[in-house]
This record gives C-alpha cells, sequence and structure tokens, in this order.
C-alpha cells in the first residue's frame, strides 16, 4: 500500500489543470486584440469605401486624365488661332488624341518631378516624426505647412472673388494655389496628428475633409490645366506660322473659283485645252494646316494673325492638288 501510495503521489497532475489559465489566458486576449484593432480603424482618417474610391480613380487615373484633357485643350488653341473650332473639322477622336499627344510631354514631366519632390519631402517630414515623436520642432513644421496653406487659400478665394474674369485665359497663380492650398493644410494636421500620436479631428470630420480636399485639388488642377494648355496650344500655332514658308506648296487646282484668297496666294487661269477643262482656276502659295474630315484647311505662306483667313476646300473630286517641297 506504501508503494501504490507513493506512486499515485508521483503522478502528474491532470494536464486540464495545467491547461486551463492558458486557455483563459487566450481568451482574455483575443477581445484586447479586437478592440486594438478596432481602435486603430478608427483613427483611419478614411473610411473603406473611400479607400476603394482612391483604388478605382487611383493617382495614375486622375494624372492620364488631365494629361489627355491637357492634350485637347492645346488642340483646341493651336487650331483656334487659325480660326478654325475642332467641332467644324470632323476629326476622329483618334486623331485628335494623338494630335493631342504631340503637347503631353513637357505637363507629363514636370508632373512627374513635381510627384518626386513631394515624395522626397513626405519621407524627411515623416522620419523626422519617427525619430523624435512629440518634438517643439515638429510642432513648428506643421505650423509653417499650415500657414503656408492658408494664405494659399486666402490667395485662391482672392482671385477668384476680387479678380477680374479674364483670369480664366490667362495664366495666374489662382488655381494652384485653390489645387494646394487645402491639401497642404489638410497635411499640416494630418502631421501634428502624427506627431502628438493621436489625430486631431474625428474620423467623419476627417472623411469629409478628405472628400472636400480632393474637389477642390481636382476643380484647381483642371482649371491650371485650361489656362496652361490654352497657352501652350496658342504657342504651337505660333510656331506653325513661323514654319509655313517651309512646308510643302500646295498648288490646287478648283473647278470653281475662290471667293478671296489670303495674301501671298497667286492665281493663274486654266486654258479650256488643258487635260482636263473642266479644273479651270489655278491656286498657288498655299500650305496645308490641317486635313480631316474630308477637307483641307489651307492657309498662305505669309499667313499673319487679324489680315488673312484660312480657307476650306472639299477634298474630292472637285479639287485637285499638288504638293511641291520647298528647300
Amino acid at each position: 500500500m506504501t508503494s501504490k501510495a507513493a506512486a499515485e503521489e508521483t503522478e502528474p497532475g491532470p494536464a486540464p489543470d495545467r491547461a486551463g489559465p492558458e486557455q483563459t489566458g487566450a481568451e482574455q486576449t483575443g477581445p484586447e486584440q479586437t478592440d486594438a484593432g478596432a481602435a486603430a480603424d478608427g483613427q483611419e482618417p478614411v473610411s473603406v469605401r473611400m479607400r476603394q474610391l482612391a483604388e478605382a480613380a487611383g493617382p495614375t487615373t486622375l494624372a492620364t486624365a488631365l494629361l489627355i484633357y491637357f492634350g485637347y485643350i492645346a488642340t483646341r488653341a493651336r487650331f483656334a488661332y487659325f480660326g478654325i473650332s475642332i467641332d467644324m473639322t470632323g476629326m476622329s477622336n483618334q486623331t485628335l488624341l494623338l494630335l493631342g499627344l504631340e503637347v503631353v510631354y513637357v505637363p507629363a514631366t514636370i508632373m512627374c518631378l513635381s510627384a518626386l519632390l513631394a515624395i522626397g519631402a513626405h519621407t524627411l517630414l515623416t522620419r523626422q516624426i519617427a525619430r523624435h515623436p512629440g518634438d517643439t520642432v515638429n510642432a513648428f513644421l506643421a505650423a509653417v505647412i499650415g500657414l503656408v496653406g492658408t494664405l494659399l487659400i486666402a490667395r485662391a478665394l482672392i482671385g477668384i472673388f476680387l479678380e477680374g474674369t479674364e483670369t480664366s485665359v490667362t495664366i495666374n497663380v489662382t488655381p494652384l494655389a485653390l489645387a494646394f492650398g487645402p491639401v497642404t493644410v489638410a497635411y499640416a494636421i494630418h502631421l501634428q496628428g502624427r506627431n502628438r500620436g493621436r489625430p486631431l479631428i474625428s474620423k467623419r470630420l476627417a472623411r469629409n475633409g478628405v472628400v472636400s480636399v480632393l474637389g477642390l485639388a481636382l476643380a484647381g488642377l483642371l482649371w491650371f490645366s485650361t489656362t496652361v494648355a490654352w497657352a501652350y496650344g496658342t504657342g504651337r500655332g505660333e510656331d506653325d506660322v513661323r514654319e509655313l514658308p517651309h512646308r510643302p506648296e500646295v498648288i490646287l487646282d478648283l473647278k470653281e473659283p475662290l471667293q478671296g484668297t489670303p495674301s501671298g496666294i497667286a492665281y493663274t487661269p486654266l486654258p479650256s485645252t488643258a487635260k482636263d477643262p473642266a479644273f479651270a482656276h489655278r491656286y498657288r502659295g498655299f500650305r496645308l494646316l490641317l486635313a480631316a474630315g474630308g477637307r483641307l484647311f489651307l492657309v498662305g505662306s505669309a499667313w499673319t494673325l487679324g489680315r488673312d483667313q484660312t480657307i476650306v476646300v472639299p477634298y474630292d473630286g472637285s479639287t485637285r492638288v499638288q504638293l511641291v517641297p520647298q528647300p
């Protein structure tokens, strides 16, 4: 009996007695982790729906749309310099897009360089906050950024309400101030929240603020793109005028005479004994500006804004065209 009792005393305790506390501890840590995750979600400034919207219409999509819009406006301004409306050309969307792509290299380069500068500045600021959280230097930097954003917003309001309506067709800083002023203020609030370790505003207010800031940024960028693209397209039109003497000369034979011709155009009546007597009128000195929609848009080699016009003739059986290269 003694050996049997000793054996019972040396047997290990039941496994459930040791595992019980561990299971209880596991059950207690689960809610803590859930609460922590919920708290983290509560500090998220943008909701899940906003993140889905950002994924659907991300920065790449927005940048591409702005570049296409820039090219379209620049193309309109380029031909409007000669008095031609894109709507009357019958130009296909593919042709219009290809013409617009000729002018997007400069804005695309500027956009990419600006993005790199913004990423670099953001990296430096976040590293500074991570190394010295709660530091007064970080708070000062956030305050300076917020002040800059406030001044930009003030400049945008002055440009919108106090300047004349001609600001819609000239390049000025009002659109940029409208686009980047609210963004700068929102970024300063974000930096100060990270420096303190907790957000400065509630989740709902942050979500509504993000929507408003993005809307103002988009409006400002579209406005700025319009003004810059129109000025850029007008410059392309001026370049076309300087290049006209070096373009191939267009010799135009018509069955009916033109009513008024630009300066520098020579008219020669063709004899009735020619190979095709129906073409009785010849014009020399034209330069081809655009061929679209079954029509030719022609100008003289010495075309001058405000003095000369653009001639539009059908490109069909009633027109005979010869091209003469220029040295």
